[in-house]
């Protein structure tokens, strides 16, 4: 049984309850990312993903030991944190979560450690091309602004942060009002005994501001790499469409370019030799939704070649919607991956979270039933003339 359920502080608890499930997924979604940070605290809300962790002693020790594991992201838009464990552990689970997220004060020490592990990754993230390709298309896209600027931050901006700050940001954002619950599995709790827990969590979550979008340009990077890396990158505007089946057409033009060898401009890459490592981002913001197409280690010698193959793919997107042949063997490949994605409760339970925080919506399996409804429409109006990226070697 599915039940929903708005808390008195704001809280947006979310409970699918899947016996024929093994283990319990769980995942808090919160809603700031950094295009709600001021420019010169930029990386902030990855920060306090960070500081979250280190607020509870042992916490990998503690998680592992009920039986389970646990991840967190930072985008643009929002914070996630995932959980899964042994259906036995979930009691406890959710009682170490609300410690943690109760918790708002800020330790210098912690906070020093998880600085320098953050200015370490931002580092490794500079200084890899096959990662700092995906912070370039959203900066062409957008210019030197709240849109564009990299989630991870700058440095400059992670050394100026203290601790105060990381407290007013959790004091002001990570309150009930602003996070969204969602538990996927064998629930064997009583739903009262989860909303008399977490509804003892208080605050309001401030307003936050109206960000910056800019405009940029192509950039070229110089890095001593053997090979290319490039990205291409769209947008489009939300004017009156709806953003909840913006987001489901948005996941199909993804599965039809990207996911699986036989998709359309993989297969077109590798048919040609030119490249064997494609991916895509996407991502709905206040206003757009934006698109990144990224190759990886192409040999400089078909940059050009590579780039005219890919807007050509681009253009034609709608040519694979004449092809029955083709449509038939993709959308049992797409059955396949919708019954693996259903047998993994964190999953789920983060693509709930996620879904509640961009669109207030959360029916999964309507998604799912409307992504295979959609499947053979042409999505050919997603696509608009982009800009290039490109890390090239020094």
């Amino acid at each position: 049984m599915n039940q929903y359920v708005t808390l008195d502080n704001g809280l947006r608890l979310i409970i699918y309850d899947r016996k024929d499930l093994s283990t319990v997924g769980v995942a808090l979604g919160v809603g700031i990312g950094s295009i709600y940070e001021e420019a010169g605290k930029r990386g902030i809300s990855h920060l306090a993903e960070h500081i979250i962790y280190r607020g509870y002693p042992n916490i990998d020790l503690e998680i592992e030991g009920l039986g389970g594991v646990s991840d967190a992201y930072t985008e643009r838009t929002l914070t996630m944190y995932v959980f899964e464990v042994i259906p036995s552990g979930l009691r406890d689970l959710l009682k170490l979560i609300y410690r943690m997220f109760a918790n708002k004060k800020v330790n210098e020490e912690d906070l020093e450690k998880e600085r320098q592990v953050v200015l370490s990754e931002l580092r490794m993230r500079s200084d890899d091309p096959d990662t700092l390709i995906y912070d370039l298309g959203p900066r062409a896209l957008f210019g030197d602004s709240d849109y564009g600027d990299p989630v991870i931050g700058l440095e400059e901006s992670i050394l100026s942060i203290d601790s105060k700050d990381l407290e007013d940001f959790l004091e002001s954002y990570y309150t009930p009002d602003n996070m969204v619950l969602s538990i996927v599995g064998p629930v064997n709790i009583p739903i009262n005994e989860i909303t008399s827990m977490f509804g003892k969590w208080y605050g309001a979550s401030r307003p936050k501001k109206t960000p910056s979008m800019g405009k940029g340009g192509p950039i070229i990077v110089r890095r001593h790499t053997d090979a290319a890396y490039l990205s291409y990158s769209w947008y489009i505007t939300l004017d009156n469409r709806d953003p909840y089946l913006l987001m489901v057409k948005s996941s199909l033009l993804e599965f039809h370019l990207v996911n699986g060898l036989s998709s359309y401009l993989i297969s077109r890459l590798r048919n040609r030799g030119l490249t064997y490592a494609v991916d895509m981002d996407r991502d709905l913001l206040p206003g757009v939704y934006y698109y990144q197409i990224l190759v990886s280690a192409v040999n400089v010698n078909i940059i050009d070649e590579v780039r005219e193959e890919v807007v050509a793919a681009l253009r034609n997107v709608g040519d694979i919607f004449t092809n029955e042949y083709y449509l038939s063997k993709r959308f049992n490949y797409f059955k396949y991956l919708i019954n693996d994605y259903t047998r993994r409760p964190a999953q789920i339970a983060e693509s709930i979270s996620y879904m509640e925080l961009k669109v207030g919506m959360h029916d999964i399996d309507n998604f799912n039933k409307l992504l295979e409804t959609y499947f053979r429409n042409d999505v050919s109006d997603l696509i608009t003339d982009g800009v290039w990226s490109m890390i090239l070697p020094s």
